[in-house]
């Protein structure tokens, strides 16, 4: 009887310290992959994640105050995990386990710019603002939203 509690404790033991100390984050939940969806001014919106989740290309569409086109920004390694400290620590699992990113293409003073904020709102849609800034003969556009899935 001894034998059976002593090997019953041992796997309870095992079974427990797996859960404790198992991998973070389970595969499931990966963000990589290409994302396309569209602005607020009905115009394309396409990103990349690496496997490492970091964000390499950005390619964004724009039509505003009489411009429109499209921008490419690639070669680009923009980490979508949070870089925060918790004060006391640790942080809670909703605090580090959120993804986002933030971009901008150019000095918002010297010229035109583009900024573009990202939230991951699951690990298959995501959601955010982009800011066209003092782009010639057209102005800005400030606050334009838009959403998009991985495909």
């Amino acid at each position: 009887m001894n034998a059976h509690f002593s090997r019953f404790s041992a796997i309870a033991l095992c079974v427990l310290a797996s859960a404790c100390y198992g991998p973070a984050t389970p595969t499931s939940t990966r963000y990589s992959g290409q994302w396309s969806g569209t602005t607020a001014q009905g115009r394309p919106i396409a990103f990349t994640i690496s496997p490492d989740e970091a964000v390499t290309t950005i390619m964004l569409g724009y039509d505003f105050n009489g411009c429109s086109g499209s921008e490419t920004f690639s070669n680009l390694s923009l980490s979508i995990a949070p870089d925060v400290v918790c004060i006391p620590g640790p942080c809670s699992g909703s605090v580090s386990s959120y993804r986002g990113f933030g971009y901008t293409s150019a000095n918002r003073i010297e010229g035109p710019s583009t900024d573009l904020n990202a939230v991951f709102v699951s690990t298959g849609r995501a959601e955010g603002t982009v800011n066209f800034r003092g782009y010639p003969g057209c102005g800005s556009a400030i606050g334009v939203a838009w959403s998009a899935s991985r495909r």
